[in-house]
């Protein structure tokens, strides 16, 4: 009798199998949302370090230079309509002749797929790449000299790499309805959802003000 009392004591009922279960599924799902989060915290960071840091390179250009770097390809590229800001600044900050400190090759991306003719820096590829930011999409570089300019500014950018076309134009104060950083030059990152023009967007003059 004593036997039978233990050995029905030591096993788990069906009811507490599947409350110990609920439990746990519970928890997995708080690990996965408070997880998410945190990566998505993670990424947000590192696109305002980066830009920090491209930021920086911009004025160390500027400081070298004399001006900062245009944010037009050369004519002679004969390159296409897309990223053509951000493909600008890579051709500036990688040129053959530039002597300062340039960006991690490791951030260069090309969503476009295009190439030149001649190789249009001094790395060993003909293609015009671009800046990413932490989604891998381009970070788009705009000179406060062309802000006013008319030209419809496009990116290929993207959700876990589904780009699609999109146009950037320069932020502006709401208020004011005056361009931020009027005398310098913003970088805009579209943010998690790959979208430029959302909430979600980083840009430098968001992290400067």
């Amino acid at each position: 009798m004593i036997c039978s009392l233990r050995s029905r004591r030591s096993g788990f009922t069906l009811l507490e199998l599947m409350v110990a279960l609920i439990i746990i599924g519970i928890l997995g799902a708080s690990f996965l949302v408070i997880g998410g989060n945190v990566f998505g915290d993670s990424k947000k960071t590192q696109a305002k370090a980066r830009l920090q840091t491209i930021g920086a390179l911009i004025e160390s250009y500027r400081n070298l230079e004399g001006e900062y770097p245009d944010d037009r390809l050369p004519a002679a590229l004969n390159a296409n309509e897309m990223n053509s800001q951000a493909e600008a600044l890579v051709v500036a900050l990688f040129d053959a002749e530039y002597r300062g400190e340039r960006p991690s090759e490791q951030w260069l991306i090309n969503t476009d797929q295009d190439e030149t003719s001649r190789n249009p820096t001094g790395l060993a590829s003909r293609e015009l790449f671009e800046l990413a930011d932490p989604w891998d999409n381009p970070i788009v570089y705009l000179d406060s000299l062309h802000y006013s300019d008319r030209v419809t500014r496009m990116v290929t950018a993207g959700l876990d790499e589904f780009y699609e076309e999109q146009e950037v134009s320069p932020g502006r104060n709401e208020r004011t309805g005056s361009f931020w950083e009027p005398n310098s030059f913003q970088l805009i990152c579209a943010g998690p959802d790959g979208l430029f023009g959302t909430e979600d967007d980083i840009t430098s003059y968001s992290i400067n003000n």
